[in-house]
């Protein structure tokens, strides 16, 4: 019974977790078969070391006492034969013990024993076998009018337009003609903007009061360009990050607060006074009056002037942070103008600070300072910049992952073999939005390049370093697009940091992200049936432009 229970339960398992598979190979299911194989490799390779120790002990063990077994065997046959001469058995005994004896004996008496509940098995197998199979037809059918009709338009990922998909020689032909020396320049300005901030913010230290007002670290680089992707208006428009921490006798605590509506996660940022002498800090019998001064006095108190100065209530305050900010790099550029050949000016703005630098030769530079509150001791970042579309209040701080994404695609390029070609599939799908770009201010698509970069991310994780090699350009192309096309069918393309359990332990996360419920960048689209149309149509548009590449005729629409 013991058996037929474990039998049971293993075969149920089988038919409860069958495995569909299509003709293209899923990438998870395929990087889960590769860790599974690596499990699997080490887990023989211990049996097999376990199995040659205790062969060699069990040889060991019979050479020394083998002698002695064969010894004791002989003086038991010995006793057993003179047992029975003396004890023989009655014909009375022989029938007993012939009637004890009688039945069917080994496999085909347990089968016999058995029988019933072998037979109830295989029923139910058969039937769970059956009802697998109607499941499976019906997520396949297609010949319902209603399913024709919600799908109609909508489907995106199918194999017929990967037949006649670009080569090789046709991709980089178009990047050596297109991108390529757009691109050469781009490490050693990248270089230059950093250099050139820390300049701006260590003269900002330089006319800063330590006491009351927020403390500039130094800046990192963060978007397109700093990746070594950007291509187009990326190649002359920068944005650098400039940590905020707090001043002496003050501190930064973070809220999380999710807004009513959309996917941007913010926060704010509380202002809270501490004392930073040791008496009361370590031991709390003395009340320090310098730093408890009552804030309602006429004289002020400096400790306080944080909140009057740049928060409301008790929340730092983004645009008063900014305002305070153009300032501060309007009074350093005069202490270090001297040392650059080229003209700078601020734009007029109350939610950015931006920098254009003009040249003499005409040549320009446009570079956002957006400011960050760092959280914990992580990359992420609250930042001072929101998307135009989202409407929050002053003290609500936008969440920012550029710097964890930044770091990731670096160890990328550092563990990665030579000229792999992860970075030339997103120069090419950006370049390629970017031609049919709307003029700002018009409708934006719905599809942007950070979406094909999540889905490049997701990649980068589930195949080898050595699987994105410059012969297989094409290759890694067409799975970027795939994946992207698979989201939008299932209106699903999960966040790369949040609940994402394959993310390195070297990407500095806050802790619950890795076991944190997964986020769902499409989730506008499974609210709005028609930005989730616009977006196919985007889509498909795209893989058309990259099948009319040069070389190749143009095939009009796909799928």
């Amino acid at each position: 019974m013991a058996m037929i229970s474990f039998l049971f339960v293993a075969v149920m398992y089988v038919v409860q977790h069958l495995m569909l598979v299509s003709d293209r190979m899923d990438l998870d299911t395929l990087a889960r078969s590769r860790q599974l194989e690596k499990v699997m490799i080490e887990e023989m390779r211990q049996l097999e070391l376990e199995f040659e120790e205790r062969t060699r002990q069990e040889d060991m063990r019979q050479a020394i006492w083998k002698p002695l077994e064969i010894r004791k065997r002989k003086h038991e046959e010995i006793n057993e034969e003179k047992s029975k001469e003396k004890n023989a058995p009655t014909e009375d005994s022989k029938k007993t013990w012939a009637f004890q004896s009688e039945g069917p004996k080994g496999p085909i008496g347990w089968m016999l024993g058995n029988l019933w509940n072998a037979g109830l098995f295989s029923l139910f197998l058969l039937f769970e076998l059956f009802r697998q199979n109607m499941q499976h037809e019906q997520l396949f059918d297609s010949s319902s009018d209603e399913e024709e009709d919600e799908t109609t338009g909508e489907t995106v990922t199918t194999c017929s337009w990967l037949s006649d998909f670009p080569k090789q020689e046709d991709l980089d032909s178009f990047f050596e003609q297109n991108l390529q020396n757009t691109t050469r320049d781009l490490p050693s300005i990248c270089e230059f903007v950093e250099s050139f901030v820390d300049d701006l913010i260590e003269a900002c230290q330089v006319l800063g009061q330590r006491e009351i007002h927020p403390q500039l670290e130094d800046c990192l680089g963060v978007g397109p360009p700093f990746e070594k992707w950007g291509i187009g208006q990326d190649a002359h428009r920068f944005e650098v990050l400039v940590p905020l921490s707090a001043p002496q006798s003050n501190s930064f605590h973070l809220e999380m607060r999710a807004p009513e509506s959309g996917l941007l996660r913010c926060g704010r940022v509380v202002v809270e006074s501490e004392c930073v002498c040791k008496r009361e800090k370590l031991l709390g019998d003395v009340l320090c009056l310098v730093h408890h001064w009552d804030h309602t006095s006429s004289t002020g108190n400096p400790a306080n002037s944080l909140k009057s100065n740049f928060c409301t209530g008790s929340h730092l305050d983004v645009y008063k942070s900014l305002y305070w900010f153009r300032s501060m790099v309007g009074s350093a550029w005069a202490l270090v103008a001297h040392k650059y050949d080229f003209k700078l000016s601020l734009p007029p703005s109350v939610t950015s600070c931006k920098l254009r630098l003009e040249y003499r030769s005409g040549r320009f530079l446009l570079i956002n300072l957006i400011l960050g509150v760092q959280r914990d001791d992580s990359l992420v970042y609250f930042v001072s910049q929101s998307p135009e579309q989202e409407k929050l209040t002053s003290v609500d701080w936008p969440e920012s992952f550029a710097a964890c994404e930044h770091l990731f695609l670096k160890l990328v390029g550092r563990f990665a073999p030579e000229k792999t070609c992860h970075l030339k599939c997103l120069q090419i799908i950006s370049y390629l939005q970017s031609l049919k770009a709307p003029p700002h201010g018009l409708h934006q698509p719905i599809l942007t390049p950070y979406h094909f970069k999540t889905a490049l991310m997701h990649l980068l994780l589930r195949l080898p370093l050595t699987d994105w090699k410059p012969d297989l350009f094409p290759q890694r192309l067409q799975d970027i697009l795939w994946y992207l096309g698979r989201g939008l069918q299932e209106r699903c393309l999960y966040h790369f940091l949040i609940g994402n359990t394959f993310l390195p332990l070297t990407i500095p996360v806050p802790k619950n992200f890795r076991s944190a419920k997964p986020v769902n960048l499409f989730r506008h689209l499974e609210l709005d049936s028609a930005a989730h149309s616009k977006a196919v149509t985007e889509f498909h548009d795209l893989v058309t432009q990259v099948k009319s590449l040069p070389g190749l005729p143009t095939s009009g629409r796909v799928m």
